[in-house]
């Protein structure tokens, strides 16, 4: 019998991002462009039952429609800041305006995108908002931090 060592580290440290949208075609297209540019995109087809799977997998940034059946993304936004603090979300949507945005800034979404959108400026915001997500996560200078009993 081979002896196993240590437990292996997560070899996989891209970015996290979870895409919740209804449109199944926008979710592939994202997923398809986010994952070739090195994230690890998880998805999820609508607001109602997000908040369980985002127990077992923890993104660094989410986006996130507006309009969906059920839960809409302006709904879900106070529970998601409030359960994930260092996630940040970008709400997207093709109903907005100047309101909506601010009712979403005012509810925590890092940031705010009117589809359509080039993609090329959504990976440049995700990439922005995992950078403030990683930086919100690190504990304060100065300040030890403890993991499983071990000093870091």
């Amino acid at each position: 019998m081979a002896e196993q060592g240590p437990p292996k580290p997560n070899a996989d440290l891209r970015p996290r991002v979870m895409i919740v949208d209804d449109d199944a075609e926008m979710r592939a297209l994202l997923r398809d462009v986010l994952e070739r540019d090195g994230f690890h995109v998880h998805e999820h087809s609508a607001g109602d039952g997000l908040l369980l799977p985002l127990e077992d997998w923890i993104p660094d940034a989410i986006v996130l429609d507006k309009e969906m059946a059920g839960s809409n993304g302006l709904d879900l936004l106070p529970e998601i800041r409030w359960r994930h603090p260092h996630t940040s979300v970008v709400l997207v949507t093709a109903f907005g305006g100047s309101d909506v945005e601010a009712e979403a800034l005012r509810l925590g979404a890092a940031y705010y995108m009117d589809k359509p959108f080039r993609v090329a400026r959504l990976i440049e915001v995700l990439r922005a908002a995992v950078s403030q997500a990683t930086r919100e996560s690190e504990p304060p200078a100065g300040r030890i931090r403890v993991v499983n009993g071990d000093r870091t």
